[in-house]
């Protein structure tokens, strides 16, 4: 018999989040997440080469996001 795991997604209150005050993005904001683009492609490429495994892959992952501070670092899923 298999055991039943049951677990509930935390949702998010779209109409409060659209009605929150925004600002504009900076020039730095953008470069820094344009260079994480990039640093990830890399990446990405090196996995899909065979040049590194997938535990150096998540590792890169998680240095790309402490060095350039993506905008949507936080809802990005956990490396594990």
């Amino acid at each position: 018999m298999q055991a039943e795991t049951k677990t509930v997604l935390q949702t998010t209150d779209i109409a409060a989040h659209l009605k929150a005050p925004t600002k504009p993005l900076t020039d730095i904001e953008l470069q820094q997440d344009y260079d994480y683009f990039m640093a990830q492609e890399t990446a990405n490429m090196l996995l899909s080469a065979g040049l590194i495994s997938l535990v150096e892959f998540n590792k890169l992952t998680q240095i790309n996001r402490d060095t350039f501070s993506p905008m949507l670092a936080e809802i990005m899923p956990k490396i594990t």
